[in-house]
């Protein structure tokens, strides 16, 4: 990405030009010390180098310079009038360092959890390459638990295995009158409850997890969490991602 800033030619200082750095590596990547070495451009005079330190290694990130009074001249804009700077930055090597990405091919990694990542300035959260398991699961529970408490439930009661939750949705919530008779005997609700519908998903990072370790996973989860009829609930078939 290219950065022309054209005014006065009092403008074209080196001190005018360390302010546009200081501006743009303050947006950029607030958090980490820059440097910069003298560099030479076609295009530019007293032009600079700039390098982020990212753990006391300079990365470089951007070029700079003043506009050189000759390609002012051959644009047919008088130097004595106007002057100014011109800065060219590498967006991708900046956005690495600001989110902690050590691949540049994540970037434009397909992967629909890498991809997700890229809408924003957020820290790199690694991503596994192994498969996910997900099931959707009903339960009779308390009236009014949130997205997050359930969650907070289920990490708890996965134990050694709270690593694998990858993910936990609340697809639906019923009250205990919005549900026909042969609903709420086959799931197990109690008056004063209510039936939850969650997605959970899971994934190990380093490996693939078994079909039986996933049903083991999802078994506890369910019988910690269900309030009602013991041993009832809804559980689906498992779904590879």
């Amino acid at each position: 990405m290219d950065i022309w800033v054209l005014g006065d030619p009092s403008m074209s200082t080196r001190e005018h030009l360390l302010r546009l750095v200081d501006d743009v590596m303050q947006s950029a990547v607030p958090e980490k010390s820059w440097i910069f070495t003298d560099s030479r451009h076609h295009y530019t005079e007293g032009g600079i180098e700039v390098s982020v330190l990212n753990e006391r290694i300079p990365v470089e990130v951007l070029e700079c310079g003043l506009i050189a009074e000759s390609l002012l001249q051959r644009l047919g804009i008088d130097p004595l009038r106007h002057g100014g700077l011109a800065l060219g930055m590498g967006l991708d090597r900046l956005t690495m360092l600001r989110k902690g990405i050590a691949d540049i091919r994540l970037l434009r990694d397909q992967n629909e959890q890498v991809q997700a990542q890229m809408h924003d300035l957020k820290p790199w959260v690694p991503v596994s390459r192994s498969p996910a398991i997900a099931r959707d699961v009903s339960l009779g529970v308390t009236p009014g638990l949130s997205e997050e408490v359930l969650t907070e439930r289920i990490c708890l009661a996965a134990g050694k295995c709270s690593g694998w939750i990858e993910e936990v949705q609340l697809k639906n919530r019923w009250k205990y009158a919005q549900l026909p008779p042969h609903a709420i005997e086959r799931l197990g609700i109690l008056p004063g409850q209510e039936s939850v519908l969650l997605r959970v998903v899971l994934r190990n990072c380093s490996r693939s997890i078994t079909t039986a370790e996933a049903n083991r996973v999802y078994s506890v989860i369910q019988s910690a969490l269900h309030e009602g009829v013991p041993g009832k609930g809804s559980r689906m078939n498992l779904s590879t991602i």
